[in-house]
């Protein structure tokens, strides 16, 4: 789940990506006559070999998503009550300015701008994957999601801060069931009834 959750936090980068690009193909040759379809997908190689690779990574972000609410619905632990607990409302936005904005390159329709690209992106993933930063996916957010960072006040699974999504709101001494995303990141929410 956290490599899908990683994948997820990026499509805004592959949506920005497509829709900055769309003026970027060439229709026209040099001496301004249409070019035939053939001449247009040879010249546009790059650029469409991009944008496609982009729609595929939002379809699957999208199948990704499906698959993250069904997770949350089975095997989870209950009732472990919350001690300490901070909102990280800022962490998505924060994401999306420092990592998502500063990739949309203007140069994705050249073959060096494309493998730049590619190798950032591959190089964040890398990093995303080795930390627990995955978490501040701005998709989540968008669909109303909570980032929580939090410690259980007893429980033998963790002493340690833990960092929770939720659809709903936790507070301190709030009673929540669990699932495990990976080291120290869960899925959480809150039981009415405690």
């Amino acid at each position: 789940m956290k490599i899908k959750l990683l994948m997820q936090s990026l499509s805004p980068l592959a949506i920005l990506t497509v829709i900055k690009n769309m003026g970027s193909y060439v229709t026209n040759d040099y001496a301004g006559n249409k070019l035939t379809f053939q001449e247009f997908l040879l010249t546009n190689i790059v650029l469409i070999t991009v944008s496609l690779i982009c729609v595929i990574w939002v379809i699957a972000s999208f199948w990704f998503y499906i698959e993250f609410k069904a997770f949350k619905w089975t095997d989870k632990k209950k009732g472990y009550q919350v001690g300490k607990i901070e909102d990280r409302e800022e962490a998505s936005l924060n994401f999306y300015i420092t990592i998502i904005v500063p990739l949309l390159i203007d140069e994705v329709h050249t073959l060096w701008g494309a493998l730049t690209l590619a190798l950032i992106v591959v190089s964040l993933c890398v990093l995303l994957y080795r930390t627990k930063l995955f978490y501040a996916n701005p998709v989540l957010t968008f669909l109303g999601y909570r980032f929580y960072e939090f410690e259980f006040m007893k429980n033998e699974d963790s002493s340690e801060k833990c960092t929770g999504i939720s659809q709903n709101i936790i507070t301190t001494e709030s009673v929540i069931e669990y699932k495990r995303i990976s080291e120290g990141v869960y899925y959480i929410r809150g039981l009415t009834n405690g």
